[in-house]
């Protein structure tokens, strides 16, 4: 049986702040687990907020998405979208993971309004602006 491949997109603030070792540490556990489990994607993280998108069956990704409402690093998780794909925008990477609090904002251009108001105050209007700026966050990427 052929499993439809899903993209999931969500937001969340981290519970508490989370060290340079913390990140480390769930990008090395996430990428581990993710690799068992035939999940990639990509985690952006930005002044205490995680955007990330999932990608993999349909099953399999709502069940991580559960792990990650209930997990005590991440508070305020909000679901975005999900949808069934054709194929995986992040096929590279069992974890791609993009610190804009690094980037130079210079590189940003057109997304200083959308990330002034953070991640939680994504809507149906700004969805397809979070989209753009995780392509775009592509360019950081190894």
């Amino acid at each position: 049986m052929n499993k439809t491949l899903h993209q999931l997109l969500y937001v969340s603030v981290e519970a508490r702040r989370q060290s340079e070792e913390d990140l480390v540490s769930l990008l090395e556990q996430s990428r581990a687990n993710n690799e068992i489990s035939g999940v990639t994607g990509m985690l952006v993280y930005y002044k205490r907020h995680f955007l990330q998108i999932l990608e993999g069956d349909k099953e399999t990704a709502f069940d991580l998405f559960g792990k990650i409402r209930k997990d005590e690093r991440h508070g305020s998780v909000i679901l975005f979208w999900d949808q069934a794909i054709e194929k995986r925008s992040f096929d590279r990477w069992t974890m791609a993971f993009v610190n804009l609090n690094t980037v130079d904002p210079a590189r940003l251009h057109g997304f200083s309004e959308f990330l002034k108001k953070g991640f939680q105050e994504l809507s149906d209007e700004n969805l397809t602006t979070a989209q753009k700026l995780l392509v775009q966050c592509k360019d950081f990427l190894n």
